[in-house]
């Protein structure tokens, strides 16, 4: 960082105003809170109350909420506000480590980090969650900090910069659980780098290791029984002879297998489709064209200035990938964007590749020229595309808002959507106690409890059956909707009145 600072302040001080500019621009797209964010906000505000062991005791890895309570007591800001402002902190950070690794492997080449900082200001992927109030931005730039610290220790050997690496793999682990994973794999890299130039090699290799992999058992073990508690409890409740994470698991397993008994052929069959489920979605995090140059510049070695930043490369993506088949396995399920760490691992190889084609452009055929242009066309289109990150739940916000107009005195209203209750009743505090799900909604409708709220806002997608049955239904029980607000693509929130005064 302080070299591409050193060598182009002008280039560093544009990234840090590009990625105010875009944050900003996403935001203005899309106003509309994600779910997590109500979570990360109402723990940030139990922490500014100084209910802190409250907060724990309801999220078990509070630590983002953490730092947004921090930053809106220090600014004096709102917490909405300090969660963006630290978002862009956080994204611009990430965007900077990166054009630093290429900065690293390139031998500080001009043309190189330009591209690099083009590629990362306008990935699709990182664009596409700009406006959201998320932890993986944290995590994300911890974890190319600790890479680029890493790719600095290969050349230098330099114990600062190994010390710089293990301290920002540990930071990662304060906003997501897998920085633990880059933590037990420290060992084989420091015996990886382990010469003669190092003192003391072995004692350091020895000592680091035992307390590094001795601290991640720990932390291990206390976060997976934490993570899966309720879980078990909930299963025993419905009858399941689930009594730890082990018997939570070969249920998850059997579910996936439709009942089947699970056998070895079996559970290689449904990890090998786990498997497919992660490459699918990380080449689709990828924009299909990075993954490509990606796999390209593994093949023909382009990007790699020694064999051990091939090695560690190779490493952290293998790793990413085997943390995210594991979790996908054992938790029947992958949200897209767990994919990021390995997506931006794998997107370092692409500004080598792209400077490769723009430098062959004047020394190929016009067949080849006209397919340069055409693949470079493509990308710059697919990046611009990303911008456009319209929200398609403003409906929900003016519904809200429509409730907390017509109806200021009377707070008594249920939603199946979290973001009606944190808009209509402008507190995040709100959803701490009740659970605003279809889950719940369905629970309420079936005990006849539903009436004891006066209103019923019902957010319906019109890809789920479940939704539009509950609509019928409430239509059925209550008559009309009172209000309907339409949103994109069929969207819709109904506001039903349970009781006709």
């Amino acid at each position: 960082m302080y070299q591409l600072y050193r060598d182009r302040p002008l280039l560093v001080l544009f990234m840090v105003l590009a990625n105010i500019a875009l944050s900003a621009w996403c935001v203005y797209l899309d106003p509309v809170i994600n779910n997590d964010g109500i979570t990360y906000l109402a723990i940030a505000k139990l922490m500014l109350n100084g209910e802190w062991s409250h907060a724990f005791d309801y999220y078990s890895w509070p630590y983002y909420s953490a730092f947004i309570a921090g930053l809106a007591k220090t600014f004096h800001l709102g917490i909405e506000s300090a969660a963006y402002l630290l978002n862009t902190l956080l994204i611009t950070s990430l965007t900077l480590a990166f054009v630093c690794i290429v900065g690293e492997l390139s031998h500080n080449n001009r043309r190189v980090i330009i591209i690099a900082m083009v590629v990362i200001l306008f990935f699709p992927s990182i664009t596409k969650y700009r406006s959201f109030i998320i932890r993986d931005f944290g995590y994300l730039s911890c974890y190319l900090w600790s890479l680029f610290f890493i790719f600095r220790f290969c050349s230098t050997l330099n114990k600062g910069h190994l010390i710089g690496w293990l301290a920002f793999a540990g930071l990662s682990c304060l906003f997501r659980f897998e920085g633990i994973a880059f933590l037990l794999i420290a060992p084989y890299f420091l015996l990886l780098f382990s010469t003669e130039r190092v003192p003391h090699r072995r004692v350091l290799l020895w000592v680091l290791s035992v307390v590094i992999v001795s601290l991640c058992g720990v932390l291990m073990t206390w976060y997976v029984n934490d993570k899966y508690a309720a879980m078990i409890e909930v299963a025993q409740n419905s009858g399941k002879d689930i009594h730890n994470v082990l018997d939570l698991f070969l249920a998850n397993t059997k579910n996936q297998l439709g009942g089947e008994q699970l056998t070895l052929a079996n559970y290689a069959g449904v990890f090998a489709a786990n498997v497919g489920i992660v490459g699918y979605e990380l080449v689709r995090r990828m924009a299909v064209f990075f993954f490509i140059f990606a796999v390209y510049a593994y093949w023909k070695n382009i990007g790699f200035n020694n064999r051990f930043v091939k090695r560690i490369w190779i490493v952290y993506v293998a790793t990413n990938f085997l943390v995210l088949v594991c979790f996908s396995v054992y938790n029947n399920f992958l949200v897209s964007r767990y994919t990021m760490a390995t997506a931006l691992t794998l997107l370092i190889l692409a500004p080598f590749v792209i400077d490769r084609l723009i430098g062959s452009f004047s020394t190929t055929s016009l067949a080849k020229r006209a397919a340069v242009v055409l693949v470079l066309g493509l990308l710059a289109a697919v990046s611009l595309e990303g911008l456009n990150v319209s929200t398609k739940k403003i409906h929900i916000k003016e519904a809200a808002a429509w409730l907390k107009t017509e109806f200021p005195n009377d707070d008594s209203y249920f939603s199946n959507d979290r973001l009606m209750v944190y808009y209509a009743k402008d507190d995040v505090m709100a959803n701490m106690m009740t659970n605003y799900s279809n889950v719940h909604l369905r629970a309420l409708m079936d005990s006849n409890q539903l009436r004891q709220y006066k209103y019923v806002a019902l957010s319906v997608n019109p890809k789920s059956k479940l939704e539009d049955d509950f609509r019928q239904t409430l239509a059925y029980q209550y008559g009309r909707p009172i209000k309907i607000f339409k949103g994109v693509e069929g969207r819709a929130v109904y506001i039903f009145k349970t009781s006709r005064d």
